[in-house]
């Protein structure tokens, strides 16, 4: 990614935190971005693709992020998945993802690009999750079960994403207690 089309991300983050949906315009982002509406029309044809943009870097980071994980083999799973889950609860604390998801799924309701773009957020993020498990899951764990838990883990983190700063619980207790959580669904046999 260019600098200026970082730039221009960063400044449309920027506006959307400060503003909402509602004060994000192309004409906004090229004033705070200090270009010319046609230079940031260059990188960006239409708000649409700036907003997909916007989620495709939200999950490069997140991935560079589980990337650097790493999970010492000889901890317990219980343990491993308590670790996985603070990584994930700390990472969205850490983040303006709570604000710039809510404005990003209200603008995903009127607009069919931008619901598309989420859409495919999500299945990528399912894989992530999946694969992440995969490293720190019990060894005789089947796929059925790691979809199980990525299916409910899934909600779980967009719905933590909205709530967490209203939860009277530390996150290494929460996520002590998703880890447990986790750990049943994975040595629950699969249906």
């Amino acid at each position: 990614m260019s600098s200026k089309t970082e730039h221009i991300l960063n400044c449309a983050m920027s506006i959307l935190v400060e503003s909402g949906d509602q004060g994000l315009t192309m004409r906004k982002i090229a004033e705070r971005a200090d270009m010319r509406l046609s230079n940031v029309q260059y990188y960006f044809k239409t708000k649409e693709l700036l907003l997909a943009a916007l989620l495709e870097g939200f999950l490069l980071e997140y991935a560079d992020s589980m990337h650097l994980l790493s999970f010492p083999m000889n901890f317990e799973p219980q343990k491993r998945l308590s670790l996985l889950a603070f990584h994930i609860l700390n990472d969205i604390e850490s983040s303006n993802c709570s604000v710039i998801f809510k404005e990003i799924w209200a603008i995903s309701e009127r607009n069919s690009s931008v619901k598309s773009a989420v859409e495919q957020y999500y299945k990528q993020l399912y894989s992530m999750l999946f694969e992440a498990l995969k490293q720190v899951a019990p060894m005789d764990c089947e796929d059925k079960q790691l979809d199980n838990t990525v299916v409910i883990l899934l909600p779980f983190i967009e719905g933590y994403c909205i709530t967490s700063s209203n939860l009277n619980i530390s996150t290494k207790e929460l996520a002590d207690q998703l880890g447990s959580m986790m750990y049943n669904i994975l040595t629950k046999s699969p249906n």
